[in-house]
């Protein structure tokens, strides 16, 4: 089940490029410049931070940004520190944050196994339930130990239907906010309390060896999808791939896969998010079930059990540390969506629903003495332009989870760091130092906020976000490298 448990497909949250208004060649070469002109000790870090934003790519554009020394609480540096701004996957510090405190980082999300009925030797006579509550972490190789611990516990047939509750959940599919596109990109998956593979499918396409029509794979093996395979090949002209996704009466979808590929190319890999995220789940359990053994009379219903049930087994997840490890890494926007909403089952009430975990972030906010004038949330993820926070408040976040022993080791550990993994792995700031960051990525919009460790063993907490940029994201990413290499020079000012 190749691709089936790697989520780095899910780690862009934008919906595109920036507009291109200054060459990439260019802004390099200003900023070579720029480095240049610095002095190597210039008077103080304020002017040589100031010179890095004079940069034309963020003239045009709003930009804040803070760095505190977390020894002291004193800011080295401030511009425009209260304006609020769009801060992208920067929503996903907010989010860890408030899960990792209230939820605890040894919360796990836990699937349920029942049956109604009764139970006569290797039969179940009535339905196989299964009851979800959110797990944003269960793939393919998750559920085929599940149907494999059906197999073990000595059934093999089920003579009623396969019984699917995410009431756990409400029924939005979709945070208010998203700009959802018609291709069903990967990184805006429907949410549901029972999931699977982030809610999305892999799509490969490979030439034939033979020379007959290109290949096409759909992963997981799932009679969800009923592929047509429409793929050409072509030696002139560029290579391309649709693909045309419609549901199916009675359930499941037909994915028309067209196209034309050059005979002796490469393996071609998407990503696609599904339409009926229950109705995938209860399709392939039913398959690899089929393929254990065990067989289903009935259909899959999307509903509550009607009748009494008798718990069989509990398929439980990872920790909530090390789901929180996964969405900050590889900025994972179903994951963050999908622990918000537990949140507010959790803490407010079921279902869970974005509203009800925002509530819960405003809360832990006001706990930690940050006002509502200072932000504007939307989701969990950050996907949403309507999301707003300072960089004061995103730097008072990273300030107190560095000092709360519960979460913020966890928390913590969970950013990227500068050129080793995730989201940032070929962003190499040449330093030795473990940087930890989260990132934020949206049209004309870059952000960057995290962990500065200093020699003299303070540590610096940070806060860039950039708004309306003139130019691509990749060149603020440039910027914003230059920014973080100046923290180094910091030395003992942050004790002082």
């Amino acid at each position: 089940m190749t691709g089936a448990t790697d989520n780095r497909h899910l780690q862009k949250s934008r919906g595109g490029g920036a507009i291109a208004a200054f060459p990439r060649a260019a802004l390099l070469a200003a900023l070579l410049a720029l480095s240049l002109s610095i002095p190597a000790r210039a008077a103080n870090i304020e002017e040589r931070l100031d010179r890095i934003i004079n940069s034309p790519c963020l003239k045009r554009g709003r930009v804040c940004m803070v760095v505190r020394s977390l020894k002291t609480g004193k800011n080295l540096y401030e511009k425009n520190p209260d304006i609020l701004m769009t801060p992208a996957s920067n929503m996903k510090i907010i989010t860890a944050a408030v899960a990792l405190k209230t939820l605890k980082p040894w919360y796990k999300f836990d699937t349920i196994f029942s049956y109604t009925g009764t139970r006569k030797g290797e039969t179940i006579e009535g339905d196989l339930v299964v009851s979800g509550h959110g797990d944003p972490h269960l793939v393919s190789e998750d559920l085929w130990q599940i149907a494999n611990e059906v197999r073990k516990r000595g059934i093999t047939r089920i003579t009623g239907s396969i019984i699917l509750d995410d009431g756990y959940f409400d029924g939005e599919l979709f945070p208010a906010g998203w700009r959802l596109s018609s291709i069903r990109r990967a990184f805006e998956a429907p949410l549901s309390a029972l999931a699977l593979n982030f809610n999305t499918a892999t799509v490969m396409i490979y030439p034939d060896p033979s020379g007959a029509k290109p290949i096409v794979v759909v992963d997981p093996a799932t009679p969800y999808f009923k592929v047509v395979n429409r793929m050409t090949y072509g030696n002139g002209g560029r290579k391309f791939v649709a693909m045309r996704m419609k549901p199916r009466p009675g359930g499941g979808e037909t994915m028309e896969v067209l196209g034309r590929i050059r005979p002796g190319g490469g393996e071609l890999v998407y990503y696609r998010a599904v339409a009926d995220p229950v109705r995938y789940f209860g399709d392939t359990f039913k398959s690899l079930l089929t393929g254990m053994g065990v067989a289903v009379d009935g259909g899959i219903l999307n509903a509550p059990p009607s009748r009494p049930t008798t718990k069989l087994f509990i398929h439980s997840s990872r920790p909530l540390l090390n789901q929180v490890m996964d969405m900050n890494k590889y900025s994972n926007n179903f994951m963050a969506e999908q622990i918000l909403k537990t949140v507010g089952a959790e803490k407010v009430s079921i279902p869970g629903t974005v509203a009800k975990g925002l509530a819960v972030s405003t809360s832990v906010m006001a706990e930690w003495g940050i006002t509502q004038d200072r932000y504007h949330f939307s989701d969990g993820s950050g996907l949403s332009k309507d999301n707003k926070i300072s960089c004061s408040a995103l730097t008072d976040v990273l300030d107190h989870l560095y000092h709360e022993f519960d979460a913020g080791p966890e928390f913590i550990s969970s950013l990227a760091v500068m050129g080793k993994d995730g989201s940032v792995r070929q962003r190499d700031l040449g330093t030795a130092d473990a940087v930890k960051v989260k990132t934020g990525t949206l049209d004309a919009v870059s952000a960057i906020s995290g962990y500065y460790p200093l020699k003299n063993g303070d540590v610096l907490g940070f806060s860039v976000i950039f708004n309306d940029l003139a130019c691509y994201n990749g060149m603020a990413h440039e910027i914003q490298n230059h920014l973080l290499m100046e923290l180094s020079s910091v030395n003992g000012n942050a004790a002082e």
